[in-house]
């Protein structure tokens, strides 16, 4: 895997690894490019549609769905209705291992910590609705941190995943095909040069393919025409940008491939529902958890 198309911000932290992250699209609309990470992520659907690609598969997310993203998938998310809210929880399954060996640990939770094991994307109805009344929980003890919270928090994951096993929705893991890495190599090459000038002739030309197949490949494997997620890769970018450097609009814009600051300016806050300088202050004062 590519280090490049990981998870841009950091998880947690070492003494509370967990993450829960609350994304709305009151102001804009959501729109998560491909990427990975080491850890587990669950989505959660509350309100609204979110469009949820995972390992090239499309699926479409309402009020109540669930989806389980094993370590190391590349997925993204769109919301693709006005009203979209859903919660991302995201932690490493090595925090729910144990010191000492048992079968609990061994049988159960280190296969999918190793991914030799995996969970299916899409929860079933059944397993979905044993899940969110331990969603529910999660999030009131992680919003509260009363005494114990985290204990709670950590034995009702623990729960979830006996749900898991015992809803038959885990199964073993297939070797990544030919396929999976080609679309690997498409993401990577679109994260490592969305600063500069890109197009299906680009594209085509890099993996052996005509500009028209390719654009009929990429909106079939993305799910989404390339345009758009090009103009997703360099919002997630400049996010990046405005978070980890002081670096003034004019300067993102020319990193992330945008002809001006004006221009950028404009699309991102279509994205996002702010500007680039609202972004980073909001986000910078965030309180860290």
């Amino acid at each position: 895997m590519r280090q490049e198309l990981r998870e841009i911000r950091t998880q947690g932290t070492p003494m509370r690894p967990l993450k829960i992250y609350k994304m709305q699209d009151e102001n804009g609309r959501i729109d998560v490019p491909y990427h990975w990470q080491e850890q587990v992520e669950i989505l959660w659907v509350l309100s609204g549609r979110l469009s949820v690609t995972v390992r090239d598969e499309p699926y479409d997310g309402t009020a109540g769905n669930i989806f389980y993203i094993n370590p190391r998938e590349l997925h993204g998310m769109q919301s693709t209705a006005r009203g979209c809210t859903y919660l991302a929880m995201v932690f490493p399954l090595s925090w729910l291992q144990f010191d000492q060996a048992d079968e609990a640990g061994e049988n159960y939770l280190r296969p999918l910590a190793e991914l030799n094991a995996y969970v299916t994307t899409y929860l079933p109805r059944r397993t979905a609705e044993r899940a969110e009344s331990l969603f529910q929980e999660i999030y009131a003890l992680y919003e509260g941190d009363d005494d114990g919270a985290w204990l709670g928090i950590k034995a009702r994951l623990l729960l979830f995943y006996f749900y898991l096993y015992k809803d038959g929705v885990i199964s073993r893991r297939e070797k990544n095909s030919r396929q999976m890495d080609m679309l690997l190599h498409i993401a990577q090459y679109v994260q490592d040069h969305c600063g500069e000038y890109l197009s299906l002739e680009t594209l085509g030309k890099r993996f052996h393919m005509s500009p028209k197949y390719f654009s009929v490949y990429f909106q079939k494997h993305f799910s989404r025409n390339f345009t758009d997620y090009l103009a997703a890769t360099r919002i997630e970018r400049a996010k990046k940008l405005l978070l980890e450097t002081e670096a003034d609009m004019e300067l993102v814009a020319q990193q992330t491939g945008f002809s001006g600051s004006s221009y950028f300016i404009r699309v991102f806050r279509k994205a996002t529902g702010m500007t680039p300088g609202q972004y980073r202050k909001e986000f910078q004062q965030e309180p860290a958890r």
